[in-house]
């Protein structure tokens, strides 16, 4: 079976995957890190350099060749895969997705308190409430896509998610 994690930057999707991928015995991928890897570039200086219409067909690309090679995988999206190029509609057709949707405050906490792989969305925030706003603003541009997810987990201190690890 394939799983893809959905939600905004930070929710836990990385986190989720890798724990769920070694309970369940299957491969795991994060969907920015393959780009990052094949292309030999980060995802800021392709947006920098190419513009964001090459990224976004670069995830469409890369989702669609891991469809393509694995019947069970678990994957972690970018916050932005499910908005564009249908790419909701492909996972939810190939696969079960799940929204993982903690309460912004937590992911702006979490984000807020990283010393390292300061995410570049978030790189003119000067105080935490800097982020929630950016955070909400992506919400609220992006839940129309995330809430065509199969499964919504929106419980953040008893995360849903571990009931799938037992």
């Amino acid at each position: 079976m394939r799983y893809f994690l959905v939600g905004l930057p930070g929710s836990g999707k990385s986190h989720w995957g890798k724990i769920w991928s070694e309970k369940i015995s299957t491969p795991y991928f994060d969907l920015d890190e393959i780009i990052e890897n094949n292309e030999g570039f980060s995802i800021s200086d392709i947006f920098k350099n190419e513009g964001e219409q090459h990224f976004r067909n670069l995830e469409t690309f890369y989702l669609n060749k891991l469809i393509d090679n694995y019947q069970a995988i678990i994957l972690s999206t970018g916050g932005g895969t499910p908005c564009f190029n249908n790419n909701m509609a492909l996972m939810n057709q190939k696969g079960s997705t799940l929204y993982l949707d903690p309460p912004i405050d937590k992911i702006a906490s979490r984000i807020w308190n990283q010393e390292e792989n300061i995410r570049p969305l978030f790189s003119h925030c000067k105080k935490q409430s800097d982020i929630i706003d950016t955070l909400q603003k992506l919400k609220n541009k992006r839940s129309v896509y995330y809430e065509k997810a199969k499964f919504h987990l929106n419980n953040w201190d008893k995360m849903t998610i571990k009931t799938l690890l037992k």
